[in-house]
């Protein structure tokens, strides 16, 4: 192929075991070259025809281990070279044999190359070696001394010691070749573990990788899109990729109690897509839980056994979706393997599953946005036209009243004077009441004393103005010990809008005695109370028909108290009163 490079060599290396055995070869050496001139009288070198046999034997042992060495780097030839060690014996023997007397000082060097064979081979060819150096070692030493020490007589105790020599060089390399394979076994084990390690390191990478890149797609879907039914589709795609189950679908609230729709679906038939299931045992206990449960379909379960694509499943992983104690529904995960879910599919799944529970809340927030903008639009249009109401009721209404006084006047004044005192009399006092209820409109719309005097003055001036009212209601205001309170000025403005319609409301419709309003403090709250005694109100009856009736002010409170991060709470019976309690935050940094 074109451009492709050719293939290099493998470059040969040297064994470090056959590097070490050159190295004690030529320890073994100086060894023998310190005893051979023990031995003999004369020099070992230089070396002559004239030499013993001893020396001669040693340099051409010298000569060879020369030779073994420089094979060493040669490739071709030093595969051969882990049979050296029988020439190294051979040597060391034939020295032995032409050693005279002192022959026991060459058994020890017999365990060099047969514990360096020992450690390579197998236990019987090492068991094998060990019986040849015996055998050359024991035939050494009868040799001299049928040789060279013939008239010498060998004891018992000399045979006994030569069978023990010959058992050692026998035994020594089978148990050195059977430790070396016990230890080369460990090795074998403790390198298998780690690659096993290892493979299972490479797997939990590749694992953490795959779940990082699912939860990259399912945020960068949730970042880029409001569509929580998209999110839904490509949390099941994902999580397929982390865990491929059979079939996986998310089930969301249908609006009706204990009634489920499919909001999303992977490798779910086409009729099942379409089901809505009731909600029984098995998904009801899984609803119910806020964390992941396993769901044993061998188990009949009537919820999930409607689905034919679920019919040879074996085991259903169920986790709910819930944020803020709401749950918006169940994604379900079933597989057809035997083996249950393991606890990091579980946890995958999970992570994946939390971003679609963000989707869903954040789809909720939006829609209870447009929901509450909805309303607050309506309760100004509401607004408008009950000041429109009250403005065409009182002021206008009074307005047009002293204008016809007035040209009323003008007539008098040309044909009967006596009486144009009694009716500017009469036209003043309307005035003064025109200018009373406008001030009171302006006042209820949004008092001046409210931002410089506080809440209480406010209401003790509000009350004024009802005190003379045509029921003959009597308002009474509680509010001791509220000089350290300061509240926001959007939230007091929205909590004495409250109390006031509160009041406007007691006094239409509740035909009461007395209206309380009681101020008190509790914490870093401010709760407020608007009670009465007047025929109170069946509050399921007028929930139920809420829709009906159009906007009713009482029901919108707690709606109002939310948008300043309050609470509040309607309570009436019929023939009881009713009772009106709003809390409120107060702003401790001031």
């Amino acid at each position: 192929m074109s451009g492709s490079q050719p293939l290099q060599p493998k470059q040969w290396i040297l064994p470090k075991g056959e590097r070490f055995y050159a190295l004690a070869r030529w320890l073994t050496i100086l060894l023998l070259f310190l005893i051979t001139n023990f031995l003999t009288d004369q020099p070992v070198w230089p070396v002559s025809s004239a030499s013993p046999p001893l020396v001669i034997v040693f340099w051409i042992y010298v000569a060879v281990s020369v030779l073994a060495t420089i094979a060493l780097f040669i490739p071709p030839v030093a595969s051969w070279l882990e049979l050296t060690y029988l020439i190294d014996i051979g040597f060391i023997s034939l020295m032995m044999f032409f050693g005279g007397e002192q022959i026991v000082i060459f058994f020890p060097l017999y365990l060099v190359p047969l514990i360096n064979a020992a450690i390579r081979q197998t236990k019987l060819i090492s068991l094998l070696s060990g019986i040849v150096a015996a055998l050359c070692y024991i035939a050494a030493f009868i040799g001299w001394r049928r040789v060279f020490a013939s008239d010498l007589e060998t004891s018992f105790l000399e045979y006994v010691a030569l069978f023990l020599r010959g058992l050692t060089l026998i035994f020594v390399p089978w148990i050195t070749a059977g430790l070396a394979e016990r230890w080369s076994e460990n090795n074998r084990a403790s390198v298998q573990n780690a690659r096993h390690e290892a493979e299972k390191a490479l797997e939990e990478a590749h694992a953490y990788r795959a779940q990082s890149r699912s939860l990259y797609e399912v945020a960068y879907t949730l970042s880029s899109t409001v569509d929580y039914g998209q999110v839904l589709e490509v949390t099941l795609r994902e999580s397929y990729k982390l865990t491929p189950y059979t079939a996986g679908m998310v089930l969301l609230s249908a609006g009706v109690p204990d009634e489920l729709y499919i909001g999303a679906s992977h490798l779910l038939s086409i009729s099942d897509q379409a089901r809505q299931i009731k909600v029984t045992a098995g998904l009801a206990e899984a609803l119910h839980k806020p964390n992941p449960h396993i769901l044993d379909l061998a188990t009949p379960d009537p919820d999930l056994l409607l689905f034919d694509s679920l019919t040879n499943c074996r085991y259903a992983c169920l986790i709910p979706l819930r944020a803020n104690l709401r749950t918006y529904g169940i994604v379900v995960f079933a597989i057809e393997r035997a083996q249950t879910f393991a606890e990091d599919e579980i946890a995958g799944l999970t992570a994946l599953v939390n971003y679609a529970i963000i989707a869903l809340h954040n789809a909720q927030l939006i829609f209870d946005l447009q929901e509450e903008r909805n309303k607050l639009i309506s309760k100004e249009e509401e607004v408008r036209h009950q000041l429109a109401r009250d403005l065409h009721d009182g002021p206008a209404q009074a307005v047009a009243a002293i204008t016809m006084n007035v040209e009323f006047i003008k007539r008098l004044l040309e044909r009967d004077p006596e009486r144009v005192l009694d009716e500017l009399d009469k036209l003043s006092a309307l005035a003064k009441r025109t200018t009373y209820e406008v001030r009171t409109m302006l006042f209820e719309l949004r008092p001046l004393v409210l931002e410089t005097q506080g809440l209480k003055v406010t209401l003790e001036q509000y009350l004024q103005r009802f005190q003379q009212n045509s029921t003959g209601t009597k308002l009474v205001l509680e509010a001791d010990g509220l000089e350290e309170v300061h509240l926001e000025t959007k939230t007091e403005g929205t909590l004495f809008n409250i109390i006031q319609e509160s009041i406007n409301n007691a006094l239409k419709h509740a035909r009461a005695k007395h209206i309380w309003v009681r101020l008190q403090r509790d914490g870093n709250n401010l709760i407020a109370v608007v009670q009465d005694d007047g025929i109170g109100f069946d509050l399921n009856e007028i929930m139920r028909s809420y829709e009906k009736r159009g906007s009713f002010g009482l029901l919108n409170i707690d709606e109002r108290a939310r948008l300043v991060n309050g609470t509040a709470e309607l309570a009436s019976t019929p023939g009881q009163g009713t009772k009106v309690t709003i809390t409120v935050p107060i702003n401790t940094s001031g």
